[in-house]
């Protein structure tokens, strides 16, 4: 979960590619677009864009570049093996357990929001599927219509007014902004210190950190993105764009 870096790894490689879609394969040896969308559009069309904050893009660029190359290299073949050895309810328990295991977080963070129902809803998802849904392999809440709702501390600061800032993309953690990587911080803290049923005390004590790592192979295994498969030259901007709209409605749900 949260309670290592590679689990912090897992958390952005899934907002990363939130906004991932099907994909059309491209030649895999392609490289990085080097003009922007505003090279190409008219002024009076560049809107977007003027809402992006993004200062350091060279430096995001190389960095997304090392992200994919690391994703394409690595861990995709590992989510690939991962799929092929581990039965497709098995890989279900996993996601169940680990989200269960995350509400804790998302029932703070909602308290922060003074979303109320939100926080709820959390804390009967974790009640129900911790006891009925067997420590939470099994998802029931889900089937009550107490559906699962993703809470950060970067959403509880836009929540309060806080802008993103600059944009960032974390080496291995994928798009962030400086707001959001903060969030993300005070959450790995937060894991750290409740160490919930002492999880994270336990899996710092297993062989590799292997529970960490099962987390994080899980998350990249449901999520369809990968990259340079779009079968366009402006991904970067893409991914920018839907990280952030991603992100505003998040915050303003």
């Amino acid at each position: 979960m949260i309670g290592g870096r590679l689990s912090t790894t897992a958390i952005l490689a899934a907002s990363l590619l939130a906004g991932g879609c099907a994909a059309t394969k491209a030649d895999p040896g392609h490289a990085t677009a080097q003009r922007t969308l505003a090279d190409v559009m008219p002024e009076s069309d560049s809107t977007i864009l003027d809402r992006v904050n993004d200062p350091w893009e060279g430096w995001n660029r190389r960095v997304y570049d090392f992200n994919a190359r690391f994703d394409r290299y690595l861990f995709i073949p590992v989510v690939e093996g991962y799929k092929r050895v581990v039965p497709a309810p098995a890989r279900t328990s996993v996601s169940n357990f680990m989200r269960n295991i995350r509400e804790i977080l998302n029932v703070g963070n909602a308290l922060l929001q003074f979303r109320l129902r939100t926080a709820a809803r959390s804390t009967g998802r974790f009640a129900v599927n911790s006891t009925v849904g067997f420590a939470g392999l099994l998802d029931p809440a889900t089937e009550m219509g107490l559906f699962y709702q993703k809470e950060d501390f970067g959403q509880t600061l836009g929540v309060w007014g806080l802008g993103p800032g600059p944009y960032m993309v974390l080496p291995l953690l994928g798009p962030s902004s400086t707001r959001d990587a903060a969030g993300l911080a005070v959450d790995w803290y937060a894991w750290q210190q409740l160490n919930l049923f002492g999880y994270v005390e336990w899996s710092e004590d297993q062989f590799l950190n292997w529970p960490t790592l099962l987390y994080a192979v899980d998350t990249r295994a449901n999520i369809a993105f990968r990259y340079y498969e779009l079968g366009n030259v402006y991904e970067y901007l893409w991914v920018r764009q839907l990280y952030l709209e991603l992100r505003e409605f998040q915050i303003k749900r």
